[in-house]
């Protein structure tokens, strides 16, 4: 069991969750960042990103940094989510696992969206999108990723690609019901914005799928809300129906649906339930005849709108007014201009799309045939066994005498033993723990190398910040001896002899290190020998 700790609502959380040791902070700033406390998210997770760091604990570290970038993002506060994107991208460094360089690049390009920096913004998305739509999503950091570049794509306005991945998202099975809530949450707004985007350009007819898709959505937002004890979530399910039912003739149960939410979850300047609401309880107010209140929500929608992104809801939110004062005051050269001002505006951004999925489209193949370049130069360097480096790699550090090095050789002690009664497939499992075990173990710019059948090359570049090459040869000692090897065998031992020596250039140092496994080996293994 974990420690304990008092969350924001007085509940004790749990401080050892499946995320990383203090993966509770990170649990409690998602948690405020979704009910759209975006100040208090960003506080709790820069406080929390302080104490997991102190404790060593990269991987809840690197939670709280995403959800301080999508907080900030929420927050309007595009320049420092993006600082912050960038922030997390350097956190990862180049070893980062993918789909976590996915989840960054895709909330810089929806920054630099923001920003005005389209052009950029399809670079960072086009290689963002590569990466989740490489393999299945199986694991809650892929969904994660995906919905992070779905967002980014609705920035855009790039509707069809987004739906794509949020239709992927809704049919996996493996997330937890608060999980599902919040990808049937995000699929609901895409398509409730995509109806309003139609109707505002004057594409009424073909929002119809699109409204008769977000009342679905709303529909389990509410089943699920129910079942995770969510009742906000619930009731923003209830804002996202009832804008839909003003626009599909239904304003009575409309205006009673709009009415339940707006009394149920608080409306914070954040959330885009919020607009939605703001803009669904305008229509009734506007069929009631109360003209001054439908124009102060209206305007409430447009102070919040921001001038620097394709912003939906605050040209929902002109076209809307411009209609009400037709509605109730006649023909009026202004309110005209209000109306014709929002579908010009989002009639140009919509016809922008084509050439945005077009250069996205470019992007992405661009990506697709660099990294086929860098594939095929990676592969001649990499040993296929263990995925590090093999002799080739090796030999262009040893035709390098201007750089300096400190060698760790790890020789196996009695692989081949292994192979004879335990068979291959056993020695490949030993040959590749190691190799996990050696990553675990060394910094990012360490060069690790399979350098024979059993053997492997650390070379440590001279100058570095890390710990000293003896302190790495014996953490890599200690980490052989104490890996649980029943895990591939029952009755199977590893041991390692280990030699040490440097800084020198790289030949001179592997060939001290050699010397010093060497004597390792004839004291009978599993030692560490220094030159």
């Amino acid at each position: 069991m974990g420690s304990a700790a008092a969350g924001p609502d007085g509940r004790e959380l749990e401080l050892f969750g499946p995320f990383g040791p203090f993966d509770a902070l990170a649990e409690a700033a998602h948690r405020l960042y979704l009910d759209g406390y975006g100040e208090d998210a960003v506080r709790a997770a820069r406080e929390g990103l302080v104490l997991s760091e102190a404790a060593g604990d990269e991987r809840t570290a690197r939670y709280l940094q995403f959800i301080s970038c999508v907080a900030l993002h929420q927050l309007g506060r595009a320049a420092e989510a993006a600082e912050e994107a960038g922030r997390l991208l350097r956190r990862l460094g180049p070893r980062a696992d993918p789909v976590w360089r996915a989840k960054a690049l895709s909330l810089l390009a929806e920054s630099r969206v923001d920003l005005g920096m389209t052009a950029l913004a399809m670079d960072h998305l086009a290689e963002a999108q590569l990466i989740v739509s490489a393999q299945p999503v199986r694991t809650y950091d892929h969904l994660s990723a995906t919905m992070s570049v779905a967002l980014a794509l609705r920035a855009l306005a790039l509707f069809e690609p987004a739906d794509e991945l949020m239709r992927l998202m809704l049919g996996l099975t493996f997330p937890p019901a608060r999980v599902r809530l919040n990808v049937v949450q995000e699929a609901a707004v895409l398509e409730v914005s995509w109806a309003a985007m139609l109707d505002v350009v004057g594409r009424s007819a073909e929002s119809g799928p699109h409204h008769a898709r977000a009342l679905g959505h709303a529909a389990r937002m509410r089943a699920l809300a129910h079942e995770v004890g969510y009742p906000e979530m619930r009731a923003r399910a209830d804002a996202i129906e009832g804008f839909v039912l003003h626009r599909t003739g239904e304003p009575a149960l409309a205006g009673a649906r709009l009415r339940a939410a707006a009394a149920a979850f608080r409306q914070r300047e954040e959330l885009v339930e919020t607009q939605i609401a703001r803009v669904g309880l305008a229509l009734s107010l506007s069929g009631d005849g109360d003209v001054d209140g439908a124009n102060e929500l209206l305007a409430a929608v447009q102070r919040t709108s921001s001038s620097t992104q394709l912003d939906v809801w605050g040209l929902t939110a002109l076209k809307v007014r411009a209609e009400t004062a037709v509605r109730h005051r006649g023909g009026h050269e202004a309110a005209d201009a209000l109306g014709e001002l929002a579908r010009i505006s989002l009639s140009r951004l919509w016809q922008d799309r084509e050439s945005r999925f077009e250069a996205l489209q470019d992007r992405i193949r661009q990506h697709e045939m660099a990294e086929q370049v860098v594939r095929q130069g990676r592969a001649a360097l990499v040993d296929p066994m263990t995925g590090l480096g093999n002799r080739r790699r090796l030999q262009q550090l040893l035709e390098r005498p201007d750089q300096r090095f400190s060698a760790v050789l790890v020789d196996l002690d009695g692989l081949r033993a292994v192979n004879d009664q335990r068979g291959p497939d056993v020695g490949d499992a030993v040959l590749r723990r190691v190799a996990a075990l050696l990553v675990e173990n060394c910094r990012d710019d360490d060069v690790l190398v399979r350098y024979g059948g059993d053997e492997f090359v650390v070379l440590l570049p001279a100058g570095g910040t890390g710990p000293a090459p003896l302190l790495v040869a014996e953490r890599l000692l200690e980490a052989v001896r104490k890996e649980p090897w029943l895990e591939i065998a029952l009755g199977l031992r590893v041991t390692a002899s280990v030699g040490v020596a440097g800084p020198a250039p790289a030949a001179e140092a592997l060939a001290a290190a050699d010397a010093a496994c060497a004597r390792a080996r004839r004291a009978g293994g599993d030692r560490l020998e220094s030159a």
